[in-house]
């Protein structure tokens, strides 16, 4: 099995940042005009394992074949059914980029291979063990953003340090940052400091998920579309290049509300 360079092995050390400007220039992701002609985009925020919920956006998206499914990260963990939806993904010929969730899945997934011991959640060891060798490589080969230059759109699951070049981005913060401190200290949290994509300057638009705490996001070159579908929210995609939102309700709240409340927001 090949894991793209994204996949770090539990027991090495964070990456250098030349390793990590070396692993951003290979990780790099455009969607290239086929016959001059861009491809429809559809792009899916955090699923979560939602899959009827996911399934009712394509439809109302009316996705069809040669259009391009783009995730935001995040398809596992927390909802109902982890495994259909990355094989969904994986049948439309989707792309995604690396989630926290799951980087923690294929983190488990890839110790085990190699007998070696990871520290996860329960939760993400036993997703871990129900996805196929197909799944796994699908999650495994995600990169850390994906660029569609010729749309000048940027998708990340969490977001960018502003006035820092993308080759320069730290991969762990694009899995989880939420805010930006008035120190320009990057956190998690979403109580504290400054929307990232607020003090985002371009050129390119990011579109970004992993916020559920702030909900719909809209800055001038940046769009956050984690609406909190497992929380009982929404699941919303941003439809490319006619730039139009669109969402359909969660069946109901997998995970309790009052969680994403008191105590992911202030994470």
């Amino acid at each position: 099995m090949r894991f793209s360079p994204t996949s770090t092995a539990p027991h090495q050390h964070a990456p250098s940042v030349k390793q990590q400007q070396q692993q951003q220039q290979q990780l790099i992701s455009p969607i290239n005009r086929a016959l001059g002609i861009s491809p429809r985009l559809i792009v899916v925020g955090d699923v979560h394992g939602c899959i009827h919920e996911l399934q009712q956006l394509l439809r109302l998206a009316d996705y069809a074949p040669g259009d391009q499914v783009i995730f935001l990260g995040d398809l596992v963990a927390k909802g109902p059914d982890s495994p259909s939806v990355v094989q969904l993904a994986r049948e439309i010929g989707a792309k995604t980029v690396r989630g926290n969730h799951d980087y923690e899945v294929i983190r488990f997934w890839e110790a085990r291979r190699r007998g070696d011991h990871a520290i996860v959640s329960p939760e993400h060891a036993a997703i871990a063990a129900k996805l196929s060798t197909a799944d796994v490589r699908f999650l495994g080969d995600a990169p850390w953003f994906i660029e569609a230059a010729d749309m000048k759109h940027l998708f990340v699951h969490a977001g960018f340090i502003p006035r820092v070049k993308l080759t320069q981005q730290n991969p762990r913060l694009m899995m989880n940052m939420r805010s930006v401190l008035k120190d320009g200290t990057v956190t998690a949290k979403s109580v504290v400091g400054y929307e990232w994509a607020k003090l985002w300057q371009g050129p390119h638009t990011v579109v970004f998920g992993h916020d559920a705490c702030r909900g719909l996001q809209h800055f001038q070159y940046a769009r956050g579309i984690d609406t909190g579908c497992v929380y009982g929210g929404r699941l919303t995609a941003l439809l490319l290049p006619e730039n139009r939102l669109i969402s359909v309700a969660a069946k109901r709240a997998y995970v309790s509300p009052r969680k994403l409340r008191t105590v992911l927001c202030d994470q």
